[in-house]
């Protein structure tokens, strides 16, 4: 006999679909206003701790291992404009360490301190 699903949500889950939702609209935010370009990796504090995060292609293609590189260089040369922001994202990711929350937390703390926007999501 199969055991009953409760319908309580648990906070601990729904604290962590919030964040992922405020992650998601501050991007958005972030792709509707033109921004200044990047000149090169910018510094951040995030969780009490201080990263380095590559915002452009070149910065990215540099900061990924040499296996990595030929992959992420495919991607993008198959990548059509309007997506190359989420690959250059996906990528960056990639180089910057802790769990995935905290990861995209960073990035977009980059992005926003680059576009010289608010913080207030991470």
């Amino acid at each position: 006999m199969a055991e009953p699903v409760s319908s309580i949500p648990d906070p601990g889950e729904e604290a962590v679909v919030q964040r992922i939702r405020a992650q998601q609209a501050a991007f958005a935010e972030l792709d509707r206003e033109p921004r200044p370009d990047v000149l090169g990796p910018v510094t951040v504090d995030v969780h009490g701790e201080r990263f380095v995060v590559p915002l452009t292609v070149g910065d990215v293609r540099s900061a990924l291992s040499s296996e990595l590189r030929p992959v992420f260089d495919g991607e993008i040369a198959a990548a059509s404009p309007a997506t190359v922001g989420r690959l250059v994202r996906k990528w960056a990711l990639e180089v910057i360490p802790g769990d995935e929350l905290d990861r995209v937390d960073v990035l977009l703390r980059a992005e926003q301190q680059a576009a010289g926007l608010g913080t207030a999501a991470a």
